[in-house]
């Protein structure tokens, strides 16, 4: 450990580079919320003479059931469609993504600024440090996997109005989702909470003696 870096030189720069990865990846989140307003359902379609494309396919984002009515007729179709071609209905989706994937950038950023601490010459202070945007991240975790609900249920509620069952409040709650994501996020934060406690406590003692 020199030159005050808490990891070793080549170790540190390793961090400091993936911490950058992270980083960037939560910065691409803004750009996958506004592709979502902008278009819909966005997946690459490839098959024959064309090459491959990224084309709108907004009937993607629809409840299995909802989506075989709408595809049922040409007639329900084009108006699903017209109706998700609609301004407010596009800033709309880019408002419910947003809920879905702003936790979800806030827990890369935690995990990238925690990664550059630790890269960092902060000293004997870079795992303290690392460790709070750990915790961050952690919580950002746990309210991703609580807005999952939310998020399906506003999408289905933003998209009703343009399908065969009409204009209504839609409540999906997918325990198999939110379980495993729930667990996961809690088993991160105790995790980080005993590794922060185990050190305090160090360092308490370090100090006592």
């Amino acid at each position: 450990m020199t030159n005050s870096y808490w990891l070793p030189r080549r170790k540190a720069v390793l961090c400091r580079a993936m911490g950058a990865t992270f980083l960037v990846a939560a910065l691409v989140m803004g750009i996958v919320i506004a592709v979502a307003g902008i278009s819909p359902g966005a997946s690459p379609i490839c098959g024959g003479d064309a090459p491959c494309a990224w084309r709108a396919r907004p009937t993607q984002l629809l409840d299995q059931d909802v989506r075989v009515a709408v595809l049922a007729t040409p007639a329900a179709l084009r108006t699903f469609e017209a109706y998700v071609a609609r301004p407010d209905v596009r800033l709309g989706l880019a408002a419910v993504e947003a809920i879905n994937l702003g936790p979800f950038a806030l827990l890369l950023a935690g995990v990238g600024l925690a990664l550059r601490r630790l890269g960092g010459n902060g000293g004997p202070d870079a795992l303290p440090r690392a460790l709070r945007w750990l915790r961050v991240s952690a919580i950002a975790a746990l309210v991703w996997a609580l807005t999952s609900p939310v998020y399906d249920s506003l999408l289905a509620t933003v998209l009703s109005p343009g399908t065969p069952n009409g204009e209504k409040i839609e409540l999906y709650i997918y325990l198999d989702k939110i379980g495993g994501g729930l667990l996961l996020a809690l088993a991160a934060y105790a995790t980080i909470w005993a590794i922060e406690a185990g050190f305090e406590a160090r360092r308490d003692l370090d100090s006592f003696v």
